[in-house]
């Protein structure tokens, strides 16, 4: 894909760096996923148990305690495996108690990261620059908005 000659390539990504006064600072590379097949594939959805109603219709208990529970763990599930797959990018990364292959170990990852030393707020910082990483919203469409409309006024003045 082109866009005015310019081929569009590669998918977003950023840098989390926690500053670390007695050691150098830590970066984290996170790369946004292009694809979730391979975790539907791994995990997919739970399915609402259906009920029987008079008639003889079959109707899905979308209310179902189980299934809501279920609903539950699989956004966690899914939101470990975002944050992961997001984390890839950083070079030299390794877990030791996370493996991509095994959702079991998923959830791992904020366990892992409390034992090497980062506080509840360096983790929530990387969770949330990993799910910024993925997701788009107001601020950064009113920024590129904003960088576009001075590049245009910079070429324009020449």
């Amino acid at each position: 894909m082109k866009i005015q000659g310019k081929k569009i390539e590669g998918a977003n990504e950023m840098f989390t760096v926690i500053p670390r006064a007695s050691s150098a600072d830590i970066v984290f590379k996170s790369r946004a996923v292009l694809d979730m097949e391979p975790f539907v594939i791994m995990c997919p959805p739970p399915q609402p148990p259906t009920r029987l109603l008079p008639g003889g219709n079959e109707v899905s208990n979308l209310k179902d305690p189980g299934y809501l529970q279920q609903s539950r763990n699989y956004a966690v599930q899914r939101l470990s495996w975002i944050v992961l797959t997001s984390l890839e990018a950083t070079d030299g990364l390794e877990w030791e108690k996370v493996d991509l292959g095994d959702p079991s170990t998923w959830n791992n990852f904020r366990p892992e990261l409390t034992e090497a030393g980062f506080s509840d707020v360096e983790i929530n910082r990387i969770v949330g620059d990993c799910i910024s990483v993925n997701a788009l919203n107001e601020d950064k469409i009113e920024e590129a908005r904003e960088r576009f409309l001075l590049e245009a006024q910079e070429q324009n003045d020449e």
